[in-house]
């Protein structure tokens, strides 16, 4: 009976043991699959900079005749971009131009577009004139209905729509003076530096050959990155003295920048005194590349010491490759009659290029600042002691003390030492008297 009830008792415990190592492989199997559905969602997650709203301004009033290749002050206020606001959360790139004003139907003779062209590697050589994607809102003065657009572009000026919403109204606000726009930036493979034109435009086909547009320049996202380090820093002089130091500018932007340096202002007293003169005023840097240039600094015997602040102003410039569109780089004029109206209409990667060209790149202006530290031979020779003389002195004090303890440590071990060597020598006399004795005694 007691081994029916033990082996019960080990039946039901093999049960448990069974449902509790089930349980543990579920729970392994589905942590298992959590981890490598989280990895693969890590590998394909967007890489796309995201970023907080940016506002641009660019006033009103102004417009660009694309055919003449001037400015103009006459233009239609639906078109006018006062200002364009964007941001991104990494995955998709929302925008809003904000317009003078908004007209639901334009007339009949007119095509309307507003949109955003996207270089998505930041390189001139792909896509038609750059341009890899465009996203379009536009008037369609037969149907008289607006549509939206998404089409990638290739170099060789075809497009492909990769998806399309007809008779669309979700991009303005009823009585509002602002266009939505919107783009999915997984669709572009989620790149990590990419360009963008925002734009308004209206080509009027009762005038012929007329086409008006207000545009930003091209927009870098990111930013271009620049570190700028001047070694050694500070740059340290003697009265009379002059040494040479190193502007080292770092890239960490996809962007092929050109750097302007201008004239170094200097902070302080008796700043005229103080010469610097730039090795070169011009730099290229490629993308993720590195630029320098040498700083040669000198200052006069009579100089206040003191210390001196440097500031350089810098202007940025992205490089963008110029590109033989077959009319050259310039926009044709009406005269020339390379393009007719129906065909300049329908052909949007020709519009594309020939904005791409006549749109600037975004100019940006910052400055470096070092600092230059004039002493005395006086000064200097006391900076000279506090630097490495009384350091050395340190070291040696603690050296002499470390050899003094082991020093003193060899002498106590030797003491030792011989103190017993001397205590066995005793011992042992005293032992072979004793012996000496006791044969004696036995005599």
């Amino acid at each position: 009976m007691l081994e029916q009830t033990a082996m019960r008792k080990r039946g039901v415990a093999q049960c448990l043991l069974i449902i509790v190592l089930t349980l543990l492989s579920i729970s392994l199997v589905i942590s298992v699959m959590n981890f490598y559905e989280t990895m693969v969602q890590e590998a394909f997650a967007s890489s796309s900079p995201s970023f907080q709203r940016q506002e641009l301004t660019l006033g009103s009033g102004n417009w660009f005749d694309m055919f003449r290749n001037k400015s103009t002050s006459s233009g239609p206020d639906y078109i006018d971009i006062e200002s364009v606001s964007y941001f991104s959360n990494g995955r998709h790139l929302n925008a809003t131009l904000w317009l003078a004003n908004f007209t639901m139907a334009p007339t009949d003779h007119e095509d309307v577009n507003y949109g955003m062209y996207f270089d998505a590697d930041s390189n001139n050589r792909t896509g038609s004139g750059g341009i890899d994607y465009k996203v379009e809102i536009n008037w369609n003065s037969e149907r008289r209905t607006w549509e939206r657009l998404f089409e990638e572009w290739s170099s060789s000026g075809h497009s492909k729509t990769l998806d399309k919403k007809e008779n669309t109204t979700d991009f303005f606000g009823q009585g509002g003076s602002y266009v939505t726009l919107y783009a999915d930036l997984d669709s572009m493979l989620s790149p990590g530096n990419y360009r963008i034109i925002f734009y308004a435009e209206v080509i009027d086909l009762k005038k012929g050959l007329n086409w008006i547009i207000d545009s930003t320049d091209w927009i870098s996202i990111p930013s271009p990155e620049l570190i700028f380090e001047v070694l050694p820093s500070p740059i340290l002089l003697t009265q009379g003295g002059n040494s040479i130091a190193e502007l080292r500018i770092n890239s960490s932007t996809a962007d092929e920048l050109d750097i302007h340096l201008g004239s170094p202002t200097v902070h302080g007293t008796n700043t005229t005194n103080v010469d610097i003169i730039l090795g070169s005023e011009t730099l290229h840097i490629p993308p993720f590349g590195v630029a320098s240039t040498q700083l040669r600094v000198s200052v006069p015997f009579g100089i206040e010491s003191a210390a001196y602040t440097i500031t350089i102003p810098v202007t940025i410039t992205p490089v963008i490759s110029p590109l033989n569109l077959g009319f050259g780089p310039t926009v044709p004029s009406p005269s020339e009659n390379r393009l007719s109206s129906s065909s300049f209409q329908s052909d949007s990667a020709k519009r594309g290029q020939t904005l791409a060209l006549a749109a600037n790149d975004e100019t940006i202006s910052k400055s470096v600042a070092f600092s230059v530290q004039v002493m005395a031979l006086h000064e200097q020779l006391n900076s000279f002691i506090n630097q490495w003389v009384t350091p050395l002195t340190a070291i040696y004090a603690s050296i002499s003390s470390i050899i003094g303890g082991i020093l003193a440590w060899i002498y106590e071990k030797s003491r030792r030492r011989r103190r017993k060597s001397k205590k066995y020598d005793r011992n042992n006399n005293n032992s072979v008297n004793s012996t000496n004795q006791k044969d004696h005694s036995d005599k």
